[in-house]
């Protein structure tokens, strides 16, 4: 049961106020370490939005800092149906294509069976090109038969699976699809019943094993599947179907038609392949947009000198509250806001006419934030693609601007060294010494608090006899005065 007080009864006195407030001085201490806790928390948090805005910009950067990823050309195709085209990085030019053949792999159907669960198969071995299988009894179903493919696949070379058709009767049916358009495979089996009677395990070939064969300025090109990549640098073809033939040719038995003296003619597709000025542009756009969403964030924290922050409003309807002016002038944050300002006005030696960004219309605001001349990038992108890529990426004499600029935002942003990494190891090890000596002065509160009440219990207690004596006196003296005059 919990201590009951009757504060004041004996004094008058407004005792659980006094006490209160004389407790919230001897708190004010570890209310001190408590606010320090909420403030370093609240800058970590700053450092957060920091880090954000800065891996957003690494982002933006990592999208520009290796060839493939700038120069990503556009496809056109004079015809579509045989096939479609992407481009990472491959360099400008036309090229007449021609599909031949598409690429398939083996896939053999087995005959119907009443069930893939009962021992349907008989014993003995089916042979799957040169390797062998046996068959003995409990393991004699379509299922098990599957598994035991299946769980040698890579040394088979095929894998297995059973389809159900549907239909009344044999509906069960083993299905064997070869690993890739190379491998060709053929099945026997020696299979009887319990009577010593052959069981049958037949297999027909729905498709054959083949390659791919595309014609690529009249030179035969083979494939094992149909993406067909590395035949034109940085260009993937994705085939669909056969070419239409323009001209049968003249048949030779067991030769390949494109092997025929007189071979096919196929319809031939024009593949173009230019720059994507407008893809490189928008990543461009977006670099400026995360540069200065930094810059912005870094110069909220000044919005008594003219920079601005969300208003309350903005707040409530989802805007961040931003908290920069936690970390106004930390050394850290103006370091990184100087290095990426280093890194956006230095120039780069490498070969070609651009050098520096502002050749291709970013230009720098007084509180840091930088300008996009969307004309001036267009005149750069037009005249000299392949010169905006290598001042972006760099070439053999030196690293290019966002080269650069994504090793300096990998250094900064890295989970385990980055400047939020930083900050955060910091805070933890702030907020365990913060977290000890309020564990340390909350009993010692605890403590005083139970002091001071016993205090003035003892007091009120001590007022209350006293008053009782009081009392008593002045009753004795009443009734003695009472007795005197009657004398």
């Amino acid at each position: 049961m919990g201590e009951v007080t009757f504060g004041g009864l004996a004094t008058g006195l407004p005792t659980d106020e006094i006490i209160e407030k004389m407790l919230a001085l001897e708190r004010q201490p570890l209310k001190r370490l408590e606010d320090k806790k909420v403030d370093e928390l609240n800058r970590l948090n700053a450092f957060k939005q920091f880090d954000t805005r800065l891996s957003d910009l690494h982002d933006a950067v990592r999208a520009m800092h290796i060839t493939s990823q700038v120069s990503a050309g556009k496809v056109q195709l004079s015809s579509e149906g045989a096939f479609t085209a992407t481009s990472t990085g491959a360099t400008s030019g036309s090229h007449d294509v021609a599909v031949v053949q598409l690429a398939q792999v083996q896939k053999s159907v087995s005959s119907g069976y009443a069930s893939n669960m009962e021992a349907v198969l008989g014993t003995g071995t089916i042979t799957i090109g040169s390797k062998t299988i046996n068959i003995a009894e409990g393991t004699n179903t379509l299922n098990g038969l599957a598994v035991e493919i299946n769980a040698r696949s890579e040394e088979l070379g095929v894998k297995a699976s059973i389809i159900n058709d549907g239909t009344d009767g044999d509906s069960y049916h083993l299905v064997l699809t070869g690993q890739d358009a190379k491998t060709s495979f053929t099945v026997s089996s020696d299979l009887v019943d319990g009577d010593g009677n052959p069981v049958a395990f037949d297999l027909s070939d729905v498709h054959s094993a083949q390659q791919a064969v595309v014609f690529v300025d009249g030179i035969k090109v083979v494939s094992d599947s149909n993406e067909v990549s590395g035949v034109i640098p940085g260009v993937t073809l994705h085939l669909n179907k056969a070419s239409t033939a323009s001209y049968a040719g003249t048949p030779e038995d067991g030769v390949d038609s494109w092997d025929w003296a007189d071979p096919p003619q196929y319809d031939l597709t024009q593949m173009t392949v230019s720059a994507d000025t407008s893809a490189l542009k928008e990543k461009v756009t977006n670099f400026v947009d995360s540069y200065n969403a930094i810059m912005d964030w870094i110069s909220s924290g000044y919005s008594e000198f003219g920079a601005s922050k969300p208003t309350e409003a903005e707040i409530k309807d989802g805007a961040e509250d931003v908290l920069s002016d936690l970390v106004r002038g930390d050394s850290t944050v103006n370091g990184v806001k100087r290095q990426l300002q280093n890194i956006l006005s230095s120039a780069v030696d490498v070969d070609g006419p651009f050098k520096i960004l502002g050749q291709l219309g970013i230009s720098t605001n007084r509180d840091g934030s930088i300008n996009l001349n969307e004309s001036d990038l267009d005149t750069a992108l037009e005249s000299d693609y392949n010169g905006v890529v290598t001042l972006l990426v760099g070439d053999d004499n030196a690293e290019g601007v966002m080269k650069r600029f994504n090793t300096a935002l990998l250094d900064v942003t890295s989970y385990k060294s980055g400047v939020y990494a930083g900050k955060q190891d910091a805070y933890d090890n702030m907020s365990n010494r913060l977290d000890s000596q309020i564990e340390r002065l909350e009993p010692l509160l605890d403590k005083k608090e139970q002091t001071l009440r016993a205090q003035f219990s003892a007091m009120e207690l001590l007022i209350s006899q006293m008053n009782s004596q009081s009392s008593f006196l002045t009753q004795q003296m009443s009734l003695l005065s009472g007795m005197s005059g009657k004398n």
